[in-house]
């Protein structure tokens, strides 16, 4: 199979998922492969019900066989910020959303990594999407993660000594979560440095 048939056949299986997502509540979307394979066999008076949840983990296992073609066990499993002394800094992004000269309020965290040796920003962005897919297909949502929080944006960029993982969302419940999980990533990188953070949140992000 040609490159261009192959990525055309991985955005039409992409757009199938958002279409089948557009129905389904958050809970649906929340779960892993084996819940959803737990709830067909409980479904099996509804085949409709069990069909879904059976296409659901099918998805969610070939979602991460794509994501993580070449990326290692180690970094699917852990994630970019698990790399002893890789994160340098924390911080709250705070946005002020339609309203101009509303308040700004917290939509989620800004990750700081030190640049490695062959660490580019293009595989940064690989790893990452492999971690959250294999996220989502186990359910490993007790993470101290931002990143394994549910319906989040990340977007990664380029920093003078390394990259900015930001992790946000528009819906506040979400971004509590994220803030949350953030806090706990900043306290288990601080601690392991045996030093307490300088705040909270060392810096603050309009």
């Amino acid at each position: 199979m040609n490159a261009m048939k192959s990525l055309g056949m991985v955005a039409f299986a992409q757009s199938l998922a958002a279409m089948g997502c557009a129905s389904q509540s958050a809970e649906f979307r929340g779960m892993s492969a084996v819940e959803h394979e737990s709830a067909a066999r409980a479904a099996q008076g509804d085949p409709a019900t069990a069909a879904e949840h059976i296409e659901a983990a099918n998805r969610l296992r070939y979602d991460e066989q794509v994501a993580c073609d070449g990326v290692s066990d180690v970094e699917r499993a852990s994630g970019p910020f698990a790399r002893q002394g890789g994160v340098t800094d924390v911080e709250v992004v705070r946005d002020r959303g339609v309203f101009p000269k509303a308040p700004p309020v917290p939509v989620g965290v800004a990750v700081y990594l030190r640049a490695e040796p062959g660490l580019t920003q293009q595989w940064l962005g690989r790893v990452i999407e492999c971690h959250r897919a294999h996220i989502a297909l186990t359910g490993r949502s007790d993470q101290r993660s931002p990143l394994s929080v549910p319906d989040a944006v990340v977007a990664v960029s380029t920093t003078y000594d390394g990259f900015r993982v930001t992790v946000t969302s528009k819906n506040q419940d979400v971004a509590h979560i994220i803030v949350d999980k953030g806090q706990e990533l900043a306290a288990s990188t601080y601690s392991t440095r045996n030093r307490a953070p300088r705040s909270v949140w060392p810096r603050s992000s309009n």
